[in-house]
């Protein structure tokens, strides 16, 4: 496997460190709450932002160490004759050091169909294999900020209401849902992505929070020229 893939390979899983935290909001769920989303105009599903919209969340691993994921839409483009939407994330905001990662979905169906990754210290652009990461990691997408609601969390499920204030003092309501794994998931149709906060119960741990949102300004590490020029690397070349 040539050097760059190496650092490919490398870059991704620091990405899923992070995101698989989130795993345990795309579990199956069943719920036993006291009214369901048909009765109320709380939450209504993930909101569908304007270009520019982002949300950071402090991830908490299991020693306790916090990171700082910020998450960016691009909006929506013609991508290889495919009308797309685009999500960038930063895996940890803290680390000037790290890379970002840049998914890019056809609208109409959610699937992935452009990925590409850069070290936000370096000036180089490289395109992902969607099959291979795909293989390496089969449930990625489940994991990546979107902006579609999961099924199992739709409005029509049943939740409990509460309100949450951010660091940066946004309050915003919020719609709890309890799954199979005893973990509280709170999410709102008021932010972008929709994730505010993620506690276990049987310890009270909170595992994810949101720490502030926008829905305008953000500016992305990889531009769109460099998305389009990109070229996909191969998994074996031995010109490297």
């Amino acid at each position: 496997m040539n050097s760059k893939y190496k650092k490919l390979i490398i870059i991704l899983a620091a990405i899923l460190l992070v995101v698989l935290i989130l795993i345990l909001f795309n579990k199956k769920k069943e719920v036993d709450l006291t009214y369901g989303g048909w009765e109320s105009s709380v939450y209504t599903g993930f909101l569908k932002p304007q270009k520019g919209a982002w949300s950071e969340l402090v991830i908490i691993n299991e020693e306790g160490n916090e990171s700082l994921q910020r998450s960016i839409y691009l909006g929506e483009k013609t991508l290889e004759g495919i009308r797309s939407y685009g999500v960038e994330t930063d895996p940890n905001v803290l680390d000037s050091s790290g890379s970002v990662l840049q998914v890019w979905y056809e609208y109409s169906t959610d699937e992935i169909i452009k990925i590409a990754s850069k070290e936000k210290k370096g000036k180089e652009v490289t395109c992902i294999n969607v099959s291979l990461m795909k293989t390496l990691f089969p449930t990625l997408e489940a994991y990546l900020p979107t902006i579609v609601t999961p099924d199992k969390y739709s409005s029509m499920n049943k939740y409990t209401y509460k309100t949450f204030t951010t660091e940066t003092n946004k309050t915003i309501q919020v719609a709890k849902f309890i799954d199979t794994y005893e973990t509280e998931i709170w999410l709102s149709s008021e932010v972008p992505f929709g994730v505010i906060k993620g506690v276990f119960v049987p310890t009270n741990k909170t595992i994810v929070y949101l720490r502030d949102f926008d829905f305008f300004g953000a500016v992305p590490i990889i531009f769109e020229n460099q998305i389009a020029n990109c070229v996909t690397q191969k998994l074996f070349d031995s010109s490297q």
